[in-house]
């Protein structure tokens, strides 16, 4: 029993069929009352018919009082039982024999009537006998001071009543029972999903997240359960596939470096070696170092952005100012390489966001835009206002980016085709993934624009400043990003 009602299950059934038998107690004792209602009713319906049909055929005749018919009668014309007796002004009984009720009874009963005037019905009358009876009086309006009372027992409708209450009494017990059964059943059913969901997150490891939960449920709060955990094992499926391959990534990019400088050493310690050969593999080394160095850090940065320890510090950024600026430090390098750098400023313009972050964010776009400009291509740094937001663009005028590659350049190590860069040379992929999550944290974003023609252009957006731009609304615009 403690098993059965323990759960989930046992306990909504067994709140449903309390509930059921409050009801079904309620509605029997609402038929007890209508049923003994209606019962006491028809029999003073027959007591009051019978009482006019006697009175009606009542005479006195030399003091004493004669019935047409003879005696009293003792039953009704439907079978009733019923004792009659006829009481005068001066307390005179006439009855039959036998009568059960008292002679006080009988002047208690027609006293009232000759006070009121009006006939009168009384229940739980005890008789001679101890029997609970029901009477009937009513004044004899042929001789005035005459009252004529009728009684019956009211044993037989207690037990008309306690016979149609046991019936009711079993029907409501069966309903009970098989209503509590039929309740039982159906939660079983409506919570058989949540127990296939428990089952599935019971024996779940990370090799098994492209198992979903695959039962039919309504489209209700059960089936927002069973769609919403399909869709978490999505998330997660993703998100351990993202991590395999990063780490695969990661792995094959340190891999490498380490193998060159590995073979280097070796090389350079299988005999003696000049001082000027040993200096040409430590430089070697030593470059690899910074890229490895340079790649830890990238790393390094892109862990504490998915832990949200990456914090930034907004302030108010001129745009025009912020533009000319960074185009000042690209000009040297944009020189060298034949490329002409164009810059469209607005006017004037503020914007919410970390200085640093942001150059770093600009510097990444114009390192990308530089590295895949034909010779004598063009760099467009621009930037304008759409709504509440500043958009600060960077254009090449490359081979473009193929549309199913649109989303892989966010991702880490989302390397495109070496055929991209002007040099034949990839970087490791993680640039763009860098400058995503700094662009997050400052409450903005960054995409590549899906109608440029030819060439790429990424857009970085930033809140614009102004009245009510503060750091909190700031924060909430990059969770809803």
């Amino acid at each position: 029993m403690r098993r059965l009602f323990g759960t989930t299950r046992g306990r909504l059934t067994l709140i449903s069929v309390a509930i059921l038998a409050i009801a079904l107690v309620l509605a029997d004792l609402a038929i007890y009352v209508a049923y003994t209602f209606a019962q006491n009713n028809e029999l003073d319906v027959q007591l009051r018919a019978e009482v006019v049909t006697v009175a009606a055929q009542l005479s006195v005749e030399n003091g004493q009082v004669t019935y047409a018919g003879g005696d009293l009668p003792h039953e009704t014309p439907t079978g009733v039982a019923v004792d009659m007796a006829v009481v005068d002004e001066n307390g005179v009984v006439t009855a039959a024999p036998g009568q059960p009720l008292r002679s006080g009874t009988l002047e208690s009963l027609a006293s009232a009537v000759r006070s009121t005037g009006h006939a009168i019905s009384s229940t739980g009358i005890v008789d001679s006998q101890g029997e609970v009876r029901h009477a009937y009086a009513m004044l004899v309006l042929a001789t005035p001071g005459l009252v004529l009372v009728a009684s019956t027992p009211t044993g037989q409708v207690g037990r008309s009543v306690a016979g149609a209450m046991v019936l009711v009494g079993a029907l409501s017990l069966g309903t009970l029972v098989g209503v509590g059964l039929l309740i039982h059943s159906l939660v079983g059913r409506v919570l058989s999903p949540v127990g296939s969901i428990a089952s599935l997150a019971e024996n779940l490891s990370e090799r098994d997240l492209h198992r979903r939960v695959e039962v039919s449920a309504p489209d209700d709060e059960l089936g927002q359960l069973v769609a919403t955990f399909n869709r978490m094992l999505s998330r997660l499926e993703k998100s351990f596939n993202t991590l395999r391959r990063f780490t695969a990534d990661a792995s094959h990019e340190l891999r490498a470096p380490l193998a060159l400088m590995t073979i280097e050493v070796e090389r350079t310690l299988g005999r003696e070696r000049s001082s000027t050969e040993y200096r040409h593999t430590l430089k070697l080394v030593e470059a690899e170092l910074r890229g490895m160095a340079e790649l830890v850090e990238r790393l390094l940065l892109l862990a504490r952005a998915d832990a949200g320890q990456l914090s930034a510090t907004l302030e108010e950024l001129d745009v025009a100012d912020f533009l000319h600026e960074t185009a000042a430090r690209w000009e040297a390098l944009a020189a060298s390489r034949q490329l002409q750098l164009e810059v469209e400023a607005p006017d004037s313009g503020t914007a919410m966001a970390d200085v640093g972050l942001a150059r770093r964010i600009l510097d990444n776009l114009m390192d990308n835009a530089a590295k895949h400009s034909p010779v004598g291509g063009k760099v467009l740094l621009r930037a304008f206002r759409e709504s509440s937001w500043w958009v600060l663009e960077v254009v090449d005028q490359g081979p473009g980016i193929p549309p199913k590659q649109s989303e892989r350049i966010f991702e880490r190590f989302g390397q495109l085709d070496i055929a991209r860069t002007r040099d034949g040379r990839a970087g490791v992929g993680l640039g763009l993934a860098l400058s995503l999550a700094f662009a997050k944290v400052q409450g903005g974003s960054l995409r590549l624009a899906a109608d440029q023609v030819g060439g790429a252009a990424f857009q970085l957006r930033l809140p614009a400043a102004g009245p009510g731009a503060g750091t909190t609304n700031l924060a909430e615009e990059a969770r809803k990003i």
